[in-house]
């Protein structure tokens, strides 16, 4: 494929997860293991959704150390890659590229806790990729980043982490690529903190996670609107 083209056919979407044990761990003093367990699941579902009902993708991996979340990710409609042992996101993503034979494919990188994620804002984040090498979509505080579109995939390493936003950007420059930044609420609210599950708890989406959120608000999300 040509640097920087886009078949909106032929754009494959891969999404790493953490084993479910190790989740949303930030979450703890409001949620239970198992109940981390169960929001990590719902988000994903909510993110799949978004990404099966997309116009411009043609397939979706979720790549993952933990084989019942991967069990899941099947029933859920997405293609399952196991890694034998978690080794962080940018590593799960390339394991995910190389095993898919995707290296010299349109690839987007997405994060499983987007739970307002839709498929209209993956379809206009594809479109306004159109021409570029790189494209990304910052989380909400404009420090990580929530998606990320490499034509091909094997242009550049994924950086994902702490500050990656920045350092996404910083590698296009440093290897001259043509870098679009693209920005909507569903790609940018991303699940970490108690104060997101108050906000979420507010929002009128009829999503996975925030009808898993009305079942579990009465005991532990109330006591926390005061603090945010």
């Amino acid at each position: 494929m040509k640097i920087g083209s886009t078949d909106s056919e032929l754009v494959h979407a891969i999404v790493p997860l953490k084993v479910l044990k190790e989740s949303k761990t930030r979450l703890s003093p409001i949620l239970r293991p198992t109940e981390r367990a169960e929001l990590t699941i719902a988000m994903l579902a909510d993110v799949l959704s978004a990404l099966k009902k997309s116009k411009k993708i043609s397939s979706i991996t979720v790549v993952s150390a933990d084989k019942a979340a991967l069990k899941t990710a099947r029933l859920l409609g997405a293609d399952p890659v196991w890694e034998r042992k978690s080794c962080g996101l940018n590593r799960a993503i390339c394991f995910a590229i190389q095993k898919r034979n995707l290296a010299s494919s349109s690839v987007l990188a997405i994060h499983a806790d987007l739970p307002l994620l839709t498929a209209h804002e993956v379809d206009r984040f594809l479109r306004g990729a159109r021409g570029y090498p790189i494209t990304l979509a910052p989380s909400k505080d404009q420090s990580g980043t929530n998606a990320l579109l490499l034509n091909p995939a094997s242009l550049v390493r994924p950086a994902f982490g702490k500050g990656s936003f920045k350092r996404h950007l910083s590698i296009a420059k440093q290897r001259r690529l043509r870098c679009k930044v693209r920005r909507a609420k569903g790609l940018g609210f991303d699940l970490d903190e108690p104060k997101d599950l108050v906000e979420l708890m507010h929002n009128k989406a009829q999503s996975n996670t925030v009808r898993f959120l009305r079942t579990v608000t009465g005991r532990s999300l109330d006591c926390h609107k005061a603090t945010y």
